[in-house]
């Protein structure tokens, strides 16, 4: 069984980053399509290793700012 592509698109961001020596953390991705920003949030704090947030905006409606805002107060409102 083969992880989904989200995880594998994670993982690689991550083993880049350790490639180039990069010390710092992740805290989201956006990848841009032809209509829509898929934003990515990684959970951070403890025990939460591997879970993220993934969000899919309609592009011509979305706020970017906002929508990062938005998901930093989901991030911190959870308790996993």
């Amino acid at each position: 069984m083969s992880a989904d592509p989200d995880t594998a698109l994670l993982r690689a961001k991550v083993r880049t980053m350790e490639m180039l020596g990069l010390k710092d953390e992740i805290e989201d991705i956006l990848i841009t399509l032809g209509g829509q920003y898929h934003l990515i949030r990684l959970l951070k704090g403890r025990g939460n290793n591997g879970l993220f947030l993934y969000l899919a905006l309609e592009k011509s409606r979305a706020n970017l700012a906002m929508a990062r805002h938005q998901l930093r107060k989901i991030e911190a409102g959870l308790e996993i």
